[in-house]
């Protein structure tokens, strides 16, 4: 039985401020291709959690990241994109939108789940309010979210995208003034000559690069790697991993002659 559809409007009224545009990555086109039954699976689990009456930016967000990260729309669209558009009556921005405010919430999340005192810090339950913490460097991100809700507290005020500028911007302006001075081309290739001598006098089998499945699959060099490599898997995947020597990485091609 064909799934319900929703209104466009419930996605695009979700948490509905005015949330600032986040950059996305190019479309890039897929080729149509069956999905496994566990990849099958997971597109509608993922599908479930939007079709459901989106309970949270956050959950909806972070289907759709996971559906365009594993290109779980393949079976019928060749593009995100059409995928959103078609399936959900959602525009890629509006999508995109949603993932980078549900991956700030989860970046928070896993930061608070790493202390023990979580009583008095939840992360941003607004999308809004995580898209106005995407202006500031992931690094800072936990240290201003534990600023502005203190300040929230002291000042008895409500957590808005305003107070959250307003901390941000002293946070930023804090960040640039205790910034060291950069680096001089002068004393970065000094630098590199140290790690050059370093890695010159070093054994060939003690460094070693790493070769992505992503790489792999996009160069369609799965078969071959197979191959060539003992300890390939049967199904190379884009989270596939294989460590080789500066040898091997010589003897296929990947780096220049080594002297």
């Amino acid at each position: 039985m064909a799934k319900k559809k929703f209104s466009s409007d419930l996605l695009r009224d979700l948490h509905a401020e005015a949330v600032a545009p986040i950059p996305s990555l190019e479309e890039e086109n897929t080729e149509l291709a069956e999905l496994s039954l566990d990849e099958q699976s997971r597109l509608e689990e993922c599908e479930e959690v939007i079709h459901k009456g989106l309970k949270t930016f956050v959950e909806v967000g972070s289907a759709l990241y996971e559906i365009r990260d594993k290109k779980l729309y393949r079976n019928h669209f060749k593009t995100f994109e059409s995928y959103c558009q078609e399936r959900w009556q959602l525009k890629r921005q509006r999508a995109y939108e949603l993932m980078g405010a549900a991956e700030i919430v989860n970046q928070l999340s896993e930061n608070l789940s790493e202390i023990s005192d979580k009583t008095t810090i939840a992360p941003p339950d607004k999308e809004s309010h995580a898209a106005a913490l995407s202006r500031i460097p992931a690094v800072l991100r936990f240290r201003a979210w534990q600023k502005i809700v203190e300040e929230s507290v002291q000042q008895a005020r409500p957590v808005t995208v305003k107070l959250i500028n307003e901390v941000t911007d002293t946070l930023i302006d804090e960040q640039d003034t205790a910034e060291p001075p950069a680096k001089s081309l002068d004393e970065n290739e000094e630098l590199l000559k140290q790690m050059r001598s370093k890695v010159a006098k070093a054994k060939l089998d003690d460094v070693r690069i790493e070769i992505s499945g992503k790489w792999l699959i996009k160069n369609k060099l799965e078969d071959i790697w197979k191959r060539i490599s003992p300890d390939a898997t049967d199904e190379i995947s884009e989270d596939y991993r294989a460590l080789i020597t500066l040898n091997q990485a010589e003897k296929i091609g990947i780096i220049r002659k080594l002297k």
